[in-house]
């Protein structure tokens, strides 16, 4: 069977990201289609091995079970020439990196900003990699800016952020532009911002200048006002 385009979309949003949930496929790419059409486009490209059903991602703090979960199947990854194995469990962090990402866009569908570049696993010399990048304009402002989003699932220890705040640290030193991005922090609770922010309060001034650390809820109003 041939694929479509819409198929082929939804086969690199999902290289892309490595993991991607039913809600996201839907709201990114089949916001025009009523919604049975997802559900049959994602159950026909299982069906044909170009996507895998990893599981259901849990739903609130019990876990109850949401949205399925896609990865590239075996006919998808030898399509898209992607090398690895299949994934057996769900990657809540890629999933996070897809809700972060969606933010950007449901704002860019209000007028809010606009994206003008996004990566994600965005290689930032000489060590890091940022877990999105994203360069965008604020038109009610007239003014553009770029970000270094690293999500954060409140599973590092201290010791492991402040040598990903030093590599960005050595690409700042490294860099020859006149402006490095904004290190942002996306964190899903109150209590883990508020370790981040005592994690750097404690850092060198000019590395605590470039880090920002926002709640998921609350990341397009402080870009928006910062």
């Amino acid at each position: 069977m041939e694929l479509t385009q819409r198929d082929y979309d939804v086969l690199k949003l999902t290289q892309t990201f490595s993991q991607l949930a039913s809600t996201h496929l839907t709201e990114l790419l089949f916001a025009d289609r009523s919604h049975s059409v997802p559900d049959k486009v994602l159950g026909r490209l299982v069906q044909l091995g170009y996507l895998s059903r990893v599981g259901r991602r849990a739903t609130g703090s019990k876990g109850g079970a949401g949205a399925f979960v896609y990865q590239l199947g075996r006919a998808g990854r030898l399509l898209l020439d992607v090398e690895g194995r299949l994934s057996p469990n769900v990657n809540n962090h890629a999933l996070m990196i897809a809700d972060t990402y969606l933010e950007l866009r449901r704002a860019e569908g209000a007028g809010v900003l606009a994206v003008r570049e996004w990566e994600v696993e965005r290689r930032v010399p000489p060590s890091v990699r940022a877990d999105l990048y994203v360069a965008l304009d604020f038109p009610q402002q007239g003014r553009q800016s770029a970000y270094f989003l690293e999500v954060d699932l409140s599973t590092e220890q201290p010791a492991r952020i402040r040598e990903k705040v030093t590599g960005y640290w050595r690409a700042v030193e490294a860099s020859t532009d006149d402006y490095f991005p904004y290190v942002v922090f996306v964190v899903k609770q109150e209590i883990r911002r508020r370790e981040l922010e005592r994690i750097f309060r404690r850092l060198p001034d000019e590395q605590q200048e470039m880090l920002r650390v926002y709640l998921l809820g609350q990341l397009i109003p402080e870009l928006i006002r910062h």
